[in-house]
């Protein structure tokens, strides 16, 4: 994994930022697309960048460089680590938060980054903790920098990564950071009807959500996004107990955000701010040319005996121990 960049050819990468990376090569690539002063105010990372990939200079000019570029560039011209994470269980108002906090002009918000998840997912590939743990601070070091002075670099993750907390805690050890969650039945319902990644059988390691690898392939889908959920909230509250976490209950939404979310993370907001913020949640968080309309009691409603059986059975007490923390 050594790909040691030139310290007299690596480019000025002012304005430029490292936006995927490429793990399908023999070595793994960085693309640096110039984003000048563009803002991550879409609903996810990959929204923003599309949109800048379509400019005719980011059609026609880019960086694909070694990932060591990473740690070259932030030897040059280092950044801030990150201000905050957002971890979450999935469709509990993850996306609502970080929209209300990219309203803030003074802040950069990532939500869901892929090169992020390259990162963390290196360690298929041979590489130590201890290089994802550098490549790690040395990504968030070039995303942090200010194009618009901002002053903090907040990322919101994928439910996933809640797995990977141990080794970003070791990355960013002074990064406060939440765990969001929402009644499972809530969750389930969601997830049935329209199942995220990781909820799909193959796409998260079933060493890691305790399942037997024979058991995934007949298991019904219910079950196992059950299983999957389960595993993530179980992570998340351990986390909460041992690293330093938050939780944060999706009911307390959108008022927790300046209740409990903005003090936890340091942020002192002025009336402005909260007005801006406040704006945000009229919208559907992630398609917001539509009006938001609160969806729990639907959601509940809609729920099977054979959800509600096994939120009972497996959700249900993590649900009831994270409430407690809360």
């Amino acid at each position: 994994m050594d790909g040691k960049v030139d310290r007299m050819s690596l480019p000025d990468l002012k304005g430029w930022l490292p936006v995927s990376i490429s793990r399908h090569t023999s070595e793994p690539v960085v693309d640096w697309c110039r984003m000048g002063k563009r803002r991550f105010r879409e609903s996810f990372f990959d929204h923003t960048v599309q949109t800048a990939m379509q400019e005719p200079f980011s059609l026609l000019f880019r960086h694909q460089l070694p990932l060591d570029s990473l740690i070259e560039w932030q030897e040059r011209s280092p950044g801030p680590a990150p201000s905050g994470f957002i971890f979450h269980m999935s469709r509990c108002g993850s996306t609502l938060v970080s929209q209300m906090l990219a309203a803030l002009p003074g802040h950069i918000v990532l939500s869901e980054p892929p090169p992020l998840d390259a990162l963390l997912r290196m360690d298929r590939r041979g590489a130590s903790d201890e290089q994802r743990i550098a490549w790690l601070r040395a990504w968030a070091s070039a995303m942090g920098q200010p194009r618009n002075g901002e002053h903090s670099l907040l990322v919101k993750l994928d439910a996933w990564h809640v797995f990977d907390l141990p080794l970003l805690r070791r990355a960013f050890p002074d990064t406060p950071w939440i765990f969001l969650y929402r009644n499972p039945v809530e969750v389930m319902v969601s997830a049935i009807g329209n199942p995220g990644m990781h909820l799909v059988p193959g796409m998260v390691d079933v060493t890691t959500l305790g399942i037997d690898q024979g058991q995934v392939l007949q298991m019904p889908q219910a079950e196992y996004i059950a299983r999957v959920l389960a595993a993530v909230m179980r992570a998340g509250l351990e986390g909460v107990v041992s690293l330093g976490g938050k939780a944060i209950d999706y009911e307390t939404l959108p008022e927790g955000v300046f209740s409990s979310i903005a003090p936890h993370f340091g942020l002192s907001l002025s009336r402005e701010e909260i007005e801006a913020m406040q704006a945000i949640t009229a919208y559907h968080a992630k398609t917001p040319s539509f009006n938001f309309e609160p969806d729990s009691e639907t959601k509940r409603r809609a729920a099977g005996e054979d959800v509600v059986a096994l939120c009972a059975a497996l959700l249900d007490p993590l649900y009831e121990q994270l409430r407690r923390l809360s």
